[in-house]
């Protein structure tokens, strides 16, 4: 990585925008598992930043996120809801749990207007893995819009967003992918993004 950081590059150069930025958000869609109807947005900034990106940018006055909060960067994302002034409802399952599944479709039967799901899949600070495929299959079966935190797990735990039906994945280029820090990026649904 830091011997291919040696090249200068100019953005406006098409070696550097067709044969380096586009590779890499092929191949981003492609480790994701996505097909086609998902795109790669880098970000430059942290894996904080590309979070708070999606959070302020999908989330509307209109909506209503529902929030899975089971470590501190499930706190983070509360936090973030709170100062961006969204509309809102937190899970808190502590530190040490993952969420449980029937408490959740009870909130997701109870307040219709919710209208997106957020959770971390790998808690960074406690290494607790939350159930990704269940949480996505009530997404689906709710017709809730998925946002997954996947810093910590995506490149080192298989996730397929086509197969899961994930709206937005969220990661950064220095964990498990081993590239730059500074980094983040996002995996999105083309059709979401365009709303």
């Amino acid at each position: 990585v830091k011997e291919a950081m040696l090249k200068d590059s100019c953005t406006w150069d098409d070696d550097y925008n067709l044969g380096v930025i586009q590779v890499i958000r092929r191949q981003l869609v492609e480790l994701a598992g996505g097909e086609q109807g998902y795109t790669a947005v880098l970000m430059q900034g942290s894996g904080t930043f590309a979070v708070e990106s999606v959070l302020q940018t999908v989330i509307g006055l209109q909506h209503k996120l529902l929030i899975i909060n089971n470590g501190a960067y499930g706190a983070r994302i509360v936090e973030m809801a709170k100062r961006l002034g969204l509309s809102y409802h937190e899970i808190d399952c502590g530190e040490v749990s993952q969420p449980d599944l029937l408490v959740m479709e009870q909130i997701l039967q109870q307040q219709s207007d919710i209208t997106h799901i957020a959770m971390v899949h790998c808690e960074t600070t406690t290494g607790i893995l939350n159930p990704l495929t269940e949480v996505a299959e009530l997404s689906q079966r709710y017709h809730k819009s998925l946002i997954i935190d996947a810093m910590s797990s995506f490149g080192g735990i298989p996730i397929n967003v086509t197969n899961l039906g994930i709206d937005f994945l969220i990661s950064s280029a220095n964990k498990c992918i081993q590239g730059v820090p500074g980094f983040g990026f996002v995996i999105a649904r083309e059709d979401k993004l365009a709303e």
